[in-house]
């Protein structure tokens, strides 16, 4: 650990070198709000962006869970925030593209409430089914849904969540019907399948490796182009329904307005934190590719990403307000 703080000021004297004047960013802690609780893939990855941070800028970073709504909660506390760069926000697929097509009503516009700063991971889904499971491939899958007399129940971690978004892609590619089976989060759904009262479900490596490694969970298929090293032995959906890919991500983002050199130093932080060898070998092993960005393509990147859900949900006919 030693060797990594040590590499990280390595990495970032010169940059906070040229920036140093009487109003030094940071000069007081910085908030990184999580839309979600404690434990999950945001939260796990905004401590270890916060930590690496206190040693680049010599301030402290705290990490504030806001969860609730479908992250929306925690938005509107960085949509209100001062624009100064002392609040920031670790935002994901659902809470930056997704909820702006579910929701009608919120108190502010995601679109622009929000400036990128970074991308750091993207995560493939991974497709699973219980580990007693008859099924053990994605043929497997789509042969029982069409066999079935009534469509079989996939789960999903709520409407409008990437994990249902994945089987609207899955249906709407193979034309195969699926009973979508919303919960409000993910505890309830391994027993469920374990008890055979779901088939199966679209989950993110990180939390669903454990459960393969302790043979609850089998995976069936990953949603990249690509297979994963993290997942040797799991073939790519794509190999079956050619161009299925689908993914989870998540960056940094800061209230609308926040001045732009302030952005950059943080982008600049961001990306010497993930051109940290041992951790993006951590995440990497951990299911994610490591996906440092300027706030320029991140923000490209978004737009594109807004475009394609957009179209899933309309076809999926979601709405939550």
């Amino acid at each position: 650990m030693k060797r990594v703080l040590a590499s990280l000021l390595g990495l970032l004297s010169m940059v906070m070198a040229s920036n140093a004047r009487a109003d030094v960013y940071p000069s007081e802690p910085v908030r990184i709000v999580v839309p979600y609780a404690a434990g999950g893939i945001a939260d796990v990855l905004a401590r270890l962006v916060a930590v690496r941070f206190e040693v680049i800028f010599k301030q402290p970073f705290t990490v504030e869970n806001r969860a609730g709504a479908n992250g929306t909660i925690g938005l509107g506390a960085v949509a209100q925030a001062k624009p100064d760069g002392y609040t920031l926000l670790l935002g994901n697929t659902g809470t930056q593209v997704v909820n702006r097509f579910l929701y009608s009503n919120l108190p502010y516009d995601i679109e622009k409430a929000f400036q990128p700063v970074g991308l750091i991971a993207s995560t493939p889904m991974l497709l699973v089914v219980s580990a007693q499971s008859p099924v053990n491939s994605v043929a497997d899958l789509l042969k029982a849904a069409r066999a079935s007399p009534v469509p079989l129940n996939v789960a999903s971690a709520g409407n409008g969540s990437a994990s249902h978004l994945a089987m609207v892609m899955l249906s709407k590619l193979t034309r195969t019907t699926f009973n979508h089976v919303p919960y409000k989060g993910t505890s309830q759904i391994v027993p469920d399948m374990i008890g055979g009262r779901l088939f199966a479900y679209f989950d993110t490596p990180i939390t669903a490796m454990p459960l393969i490694k302790a043979g609850k969970l089998k995976a069936i298929g990953v949603a990249s182009i690509q297979s994963q090293p993290a997942l040797p032995g799991v073939p790519t959906i794509a190999e079956t329904v050619p161009g299925f890919e689908t993914w989870s991500w998540l960056g940094l983002f800061a209230p609308a307005g926040v001045p732009k050199d302030r952005i950059d130093k943080l982008n600049v932080a961001l990306r010497a934190v993930l051109d940290d060898p041992a951790l993006r070998r951590q995440l990497i092993e951990q299911g994610n590719e490591v996906n440092p960005s300027s706030p320029q393509d991140f923000d490209a990147f978004i737009r594109k990403e807004a475009v394609r859900i957009e179209d899933l949900i309309k076809s999926a006919g979601i709405q939550l307000d």
